[in-house]
């Protein structure tokens, strides 16, 4: 084989050796948890320690509120120390509690790491196990009886009949405000004209303008993840970015719009939880790319319907979805 056939080869393998190398990540992520002994219901300080070169930014995920057999109750903000090797160590504490005794690992959790130049890497943390004593003293099988009830005087007569006549106000209260108050108001938009119209009030709230670029990425993203998980059936308020790149392999939603969704969510985490500071360009980028999602995923009517040149349906938006 000549040189000039040798060289688009060589060119693929370089490639894919890079890709390995953005996908590797060179941190380190441990639990930590203070000495002691827990019992059931006591608050569990959880820290999670990660120590990763300088120039890059530590993500942490949103643990739901019931995290495998832990409930969680808040999730303080990272704090980000230097190290004498030059690294930097970012902790996050999160408190935690169980209600059962026994030993309980940590459920899998993945770290992301972000660059200065815009590489995203993820770290696995392996699980910990944290044991919990039971409040009951080992070897105490002793009965013992049941305390008598409490003796309480009786009240006066009076006290009944005022009491009577008092709920009997509070009843014909409730009653007349009841009626009088107005009939609850059905929603009966479809998901998409739900997820259009709260896009739409998102801006015209205004909220790059003032600054508030946290606030206007996550009022879009909880939109999109409120508009899928009703669409597709996919819990995707309570996934991180992560689990729903996994999850939405194996949903209906389209690959074109599956790409765009993600690509809109790793956006919102880089300015919610990295302190990325967007253009105001770019936060009504974010909505207009909202806006065409929901367009090509919305059930269409059959003379808005056009057909490509291999037959296949296809809607006039789905043309129009930019690559992400």
């Amino acid at each position: 084989m000549t040189k000039k056939l040798w060289l688009p080869y060589l060119l693929i393998l370089a490639l894919l050796g890079a890709g390995t190398a953005v996908a590797q990540s060179e941190g380190t992520a441990v639990w930590q948890i203070p000495p002691g002994d827990y019992t059931v219901g006591d608050p569990i300080p959880l820290t999670l320690n990660v120590i990763h070169p300088a120039g890059t930014e530590v993500l942490f995920p949103q643990l739901p509120e019931e995290w495998g057999d832990f409930v969680v109750l808040g999730q303080d903000a990272p704090v980000t120390t230097p190290n004498e090797d030059g690294t930097l160590t970012t902790s996050q504490t999160i408190d935690a509690r169980l209600f059962a005794p026994g030993n309980f690992e940590t459920p899998p959790v993945n770290i992301t790491l972000s660059d200065a130049n815009g590489n995203i890497s993820e770290i696995a943390v392996a699980p910990t196990t944290v044991p919990i004593a039971s409040v009951l003293t080992e070897g105490d099988t002793e009965l013992r009886d049941i305390k008598p009830q409490a003796e309480l005087p009786l009240m006066p007569v009076w006290v009944w009949a005022l009491a009577g006549l008092a709920l009997a106000g509070l009843v014909g209260f409730v009653i007349y405000r009841k009626r009088k108050a107005p009939q609850p108001i059905v929603d009966n938009r479809l998901p998409h004209e739900k997820a259009l119209d709260e896009l739409e009030r998102i801006k015209g709230l205004g909220l790059p303008e003032d600054g508030r670029y946290q606030e206007h990425y996550t009022l879009v993203s909880d939109t999109m993840r409120s508009y899928v998980e009703q669409t597709y059936q996919v819990e995707a308020m309570e996934r991180t970015t992560s689990e729903l790149r996994r999850e939405l392999r194996n949903s209906a939603m389209p690959e074109n719009a599956a790409r765009g969704f993600l690509h809109l969510l790793d956006e919102s985490d880089m300015v919610k939880f990295a302190n990325v500071t967007p253009r105001q360009a770019d936060a009504y980028q974010l909505v207009a790319l909202a806006e065409q999602i929901v367009e090509i995923t919305q059930p269409v009517e059959e003379d808005s319907v056009q057909f490509s040149n291999n037959g296949a349906q296809k809607t006039p938006a789905q043309s129009n979805l930019r690559n992400t």
